[in-house]
């Protein structure tokens, strides 16, 4: 077994290229019943890409405000809540032009079947209630889940901090606390103006966010917040190989292995045990194993890393991108060579929105530089 990858002052690799693969299959995942679906994480364990990009978003903002926040508050959650404000704003943005898009599958070519999966029926029964639903975020598309939760739980972080600044262990101890009350007691934010509840619950989807808060703010400090265990190692490898093993090699009911969904159901609304203990074993593992930061820091791997870095305008557009794959493939057969070109087509988009960003981030550095 290698040894643990040593902590860095320095940016990390692996945060960039992993969040990059992450939205990667996220966006494969978004095109339901495609063939590259089989390849995606989800297969492979009883988590997904959705939990990743979560604990590696809360990674994200441990490192570019926990220093800040420590300098001048107020300026930290300034900056925090003009971030928050612009994930809002992206939100509204996408499921505008989801909307028009799914409209047009549904008035022209048919789509009505599609139209009732992803939550859009309301548009036309109550446009207005529903338009006002997703100002408040209490209606939301699906495949439309992630922006709201992640806005809302950066517009938290100014409160995750300051428990953080008195101790990490007093965050995560709050974290647990939140989660398994909001799990075991079924709390969660209501639908308006349909039936129900929040997709994605906030209340437990908060615990991993606050874990990779808690990592990035320890790799701000150049620490490590879980260090190397060979018996952790060990138990974390066993664990990932037997989700692999109940996923990939038995056909066993998932929502039916005890008597509590939280503590052994697989509901990935409410983020039960099984699927966050998967997501901290590969992350643990991903952490400490050298040769994983070697493969995220090559120069051949870069137009993933590059995704990973502009990871908002790609998400968005892979968002949109997606939603306008659902329609047409609901609408028309698409063969094995169309199925690869239209995904392959939609992730050169996000490329090239990436590279874009980029090649203008860099033109301005140096005028900043200048000023």
């Amino acid at each position: 077994m290698q040894h643990p990858a040593a902590p860095s002052a320095g940016r990390d690799p692996r945060l960039d290229f992993f969040r990059g693969l992450a939205l990667v299959m996220i966006f494969i995942n978004h095109v339901p019943g495609n063939m590259m679906e089989g390849v995606t994480s989800k297969n492979f364990g009883f988590s997904d890409a959705a939990e990743a990009f979560v604990l590696m978003s809360g990674m994200s903002a441990g490192l570019a405000y926990s220093s800040a926040y420590a300098r001048d508050r107020i300026h930290a959650i300034a900056r925090i809540l003009r971030r928050a404000g612009r994930l809002y704003s992206v939100h509204l943005l996408t499921t505008v032009l989801a909307v028009v898009i799914l409209m047009a599958g549904h008035n022209f070519l048919g789509t009505t079947a599609l139209s009732e999966r992803v939550n859009m029926i309301s548009y036309l029964e109550a446009p207005w209630t529903t338009a006002l639903g997703v100002l408040g975020m209490t209606h939301q598309l699906g495949y439309f889940n992630i922006l709201p939760l992640y806005m809302l739980l950066l517009a938290a972080t100014p409160l995750f901090l300051a428990l953080a600044s008195r101790s990490r262990r007093l965050l995560l101890t709050v974290s647990v606390s939140i989660w398994a009350i909001a799990g075991w007691n079924n709390i969660n934010l209501p639908n308006f103006p349909t039936e129900g509840s929040w997709f994605l619950n906030p209340f437990s989807w908060q615990l991993i966010y606050c874990i990779g808060l808690c990592a990035g703010i320890s790799s701000k400090k150049g620490e490590v917040l879980v260090r190397y265990s060979p018996v952790l190692m060990t138990a974390a490898i066993a664990y990932l190989a037997f989700a692999m093993f109940v996923i990939q090699g038995q056909n066993y009911d998932l929502t039916n292995w005890g008597d509590h969904p939280l503590l052994v159901g697989f509901d990935k609304g409410i983020l039960p045990l099984p699927r966050l203990l998967h997501v901290l074993a590969l992350a643990y593992v991903i952490s400490q194993i050298a040769a994983f930061r070697s493969i995220a820091g090559n120069a051949k791997v870069a137009a993933v890393a590059l995704l990973g870095k502009q990871g908002l305008a790609v998400f968005a557009w892979g968002s949109v991108t997606c939603i306008s794959l659902q329609v047409l493939r609901e609408a028309y057969a698409f063969s094995p060579a169309l199925d690869c070109a239209t995904l392959a087509l939609g992730v050169a988009v996000q490329y090239a929105v990436a590279l874009r960003l980029q090649a203008e981030k860099m033109v301005l550095r140096p005028r900043k530089q200048m000023a």
